[in-house]
């Protein structure tokens, strides 16, 4: 219940920020136009007034920004062989990317990120059903129309995964990397070092 109600102050307040917000910048930058405008004006002589990059902006643009944040976050899942997910609606979806872990939830900010070897936890119902993913890498995507998309090289659902198998090939992976480490051979130490990465991090998922 608590949850549910600061979830809800949350995005109430975070509605009517963007839309403040959003409404104070576009008179603020209405408002530079004219002034620039007038400014330029005595000085023009046979020139054309100048364009601005705002100018080529879609009209409609102020009108997204103010719309309500849904309840729910669309969520679309790929990789080259099937699709994981597609078009679900979840409350939080955690993401391992190369800057860090972070979440998404609806009204994130638009973002592009590179995700590194790591888990995809999908909470479906905000700590009741959640599935998680192992990821080799891949790209994450984040919308203004509160909707995200995955798409990953590999992914395996973490319960799937063979602990026995994950821990001899990060042994195979570690002998082989100090094996070829200062021998000139770039392309066997860069390999051996992105499976040392990759096994570590599914052994990091797999836990204790």
């Amino acid at each position: 219940m608590l949850r549910q109600a600061a979830r809800s102050l949350w995005r109430t307040g975070a509605s009517r920020s963007i839309c403040s917000s959003s409404a104070v910048m576009q008179e603020t930058s209405e408002q530079s136009k004219e002034d620039f405008l007038k400014l330029f004006a005595p000085h023009a002589g046979m020139l054309s007034p100048p364009e601005f990059s705002s100018n080529f902006l879609p009209k409609k643009a102020a009108a997204e920004a103010t719309t309500a944040i849904p309840d729910k976050l669309q969520f679309n899942f790929f990789v080259p062989h099937e699709t994981v997910c597609k078009s679900e609606k979840v409350d939080l979806v955690l993401m391992p990317a190369t800057t860090g872990d972070f979440g998404v939830m609806p009204g994130h900010v638009p973002t592009v990120a590179q995700l590194r070897p790591g888990v995809v936890t999908i909470h479906k119902e905000l700590d009741k059903v959640v599935e998680k993913y192992f990821v080799s890498g891949g790209f994450a995507f984040i919308h203004p129309d509160s909707s995200a998309d995955i798409c990953a090289v590999e992914a395996v659902k973490v319960a799937d995964l063979d602990a026995d198998a994950v821990r001899a090939g990060l042994q195979e992976y570690t002998s082989k990397l100090a094996s070829v480490q200062g021998k000139g051979d770039e392309y066997e130490a860069a390999a051996a070092q992105v499976g040392v990465e990759v096994y570590s991090a599914m052994n990091a998922a797999l836990g204790p």
